[in-house]
């Protein structure tokens, strides 16, 4: 018998870790900040994703696709809210792209 669990992390997210999943969910929290434009929540999941990156070591194009998110998303911390479009639209694409690689 599947667990609902056991269905959603390996069949409907296709993820196979924990480590996956939470981010995948630390992720989805960040691109609501940024739409949101919550400059304090999003410096919370960018925290959390930079402290578990370090699992991803071992996936190169996966740590590589989560160093550029990192950099965008700092470097959108540290923009003017009223002017935040630009780097809003490059963090938002970072992200899809760290889970186009999950």
């Amino acid at each position: 018998m599947v667990t609902a669990f056991q269905f959603a992390v390996g069949g409907v997210f296709g993820m196979d870790s924990p480590q996956r999943l939470l981010l995948h969910a630390l992720l989805s929290g960040l691109g609501n900040a940024v739409r949101r434009n919550d400059g304090s929540a999003a410096d919370r999941y960018h925290r959390r994703i930079s402290q578990i990156a370090g699992h991803f070591d071992t996936n190169p194009a996966v740590s590589e696709a989560l160093e550029r998110l990192l950099s965008a998303s700092s470097q959108w911390l540290e923009t003017k809210v009223a002017e935040r479009s630009e780097a809003e639209q490059q963090v938002l694409q970072l992200m899809e792209r760290v889970t186009e690689l999950l």
